[in-house]
């Protein structure tokens, strides 16, 4: 699985854009693509807004995880609408601490 700095390096090459045209497209600056790029940046809030923008599968974006070659339209089948990249995007913009005691919270909602 390629890390975060990889994908993103290989989004560029793969839609031929410049740092400053990909971070225009995703909502951010040349310097945080840059960062990100040189794995200083290890979740940065811009992804899914990336995911959405360039019609990306935000399981691989995000996470790399594989898509499945069978899934037509992987933002649909992963659930992901306005509202849920609104709560991930909130999510990935709070401290790690936060993010560490929400995430908790969250397995702990869950139904078994």
């Amino acid at each position: 699985m390629p890390k975060l700095s990889e994908r993103l390096k290989y989004i560029r090459a793969h839609h031929n854009l410049s740092q400053a045209e990909l971070a225009d497209k995703s909502g951010t600056t040349q310097q945080a693509i840059q960062q990100a790029e040189k794995g200083k940046a290890r979740q940065p809030r811009y992804l899914h807004s990336l995911a959405q923008v360039l019609d990306l599968p935000i399981d691989w974006v995000v996470f790399g995880h594989e898509v499945k070659e069978n899934d037509k339209n992987p933002k649909e089948t992963n659930g992901f609408n306005d509202q849920s990249s609104d709560v991930l995007d909130q999510f990935f913009s709070m401290p790690k601490e936060d993010q560490k005691l929400i995430y908790e919270l969250m397995k702990s909602r869950q139904k078994k």
